[in-house]
């Protein structure tokens, strides 16, 4: 079993996964995003999941290198967003622990390319990730 981060979506899902879509790690000089976390849903529930974890989901868990850097970085994300009030996650003591991550502004989107290191279908297919 993978350990999600549960949360609880205070806008409309699309905000919270568009907003996703511009945080990660990035190469400035050749203007990428690689996002780091996804919205999950399992049973009713959301989760936000780092793209490694997602590996883990589809491939009944061969896929397993997540780096505490990693946990870090998803609670960094999730930590971004609960500030900005689009999520709040259910265990309150969520804090970046100094991870930095980057966030791209809607207005300079069009100006980058986003490149998912996840095949998104993998998991669409299967009513998992949205």
């Amino acid at each position: 079993m993978i350990e999600m981060l549960e949360i609880t979506p205070l806008v409309d899902l699309k905000i919270i996964r568009e907003t996703m879509s511009r945080i990660g790690v990035a190469n400035k000089k050749e203007k990428v995003l690689f996002p780091s976390c996804y919205l999950y849903e399992e049973e009713g529930k959301f989760f936000i999941v780092h793209f490694k974890q997602l590996f883990t989901l589809t491939r009944s868990g061969s896929y397993n290198n997540m780096s505490e850097q990693d946990y870090t970085r998803r609670n960094a994300v999730a930590f971004c967003l609960k500030n900005w009030q689009l999520i709040d996650v259910i265990i309150s003591n969520i804090e970046p622990y100094g991870s930095r991550v980057f966030v791209l502004p809607f207005h300079e989107k069009a100006q980058w390319k986003i490149n998912h290191k996840f095949n998104i279908s993998l998991l669409k297919s299967n009513g998992g990730l949205i």
